[in-house]
């Protein structure tokens, strides 16, 4: 009966076990996945800021070319 027992809190705390891994495999993957959007989104960001500026250079290029004499 002692071995039982024993075996049966054993099981019970393996079983614990499985399911504290398997949730934080899964934040993991989570933070991951977050991470990943993150990254992309400050590249799409940086990727327009660089397209605004290509334009506002252009705009002032073509307004000083129309200055000069």
């Amino acid at each position: 009966m002692f071995l039982d027992a024993e075996l049966e809190e054993l099981a019970e705390a393996k079983a614990r076990l499985a399911v504290q891994a398997d949730l934080r495999r899964q934040v993991i993957h989570l933070e991951l996945l977050t991470l990943c959007s993150r990254t992309r989104r400050s590249f799409t960001n940086l990727r327009f800021g660089f397209t605004v500026a290509g334009k506002v250079l252009d705009f002032l290029s073509a307004r000083r070319k129309r200055r000069e004499p």
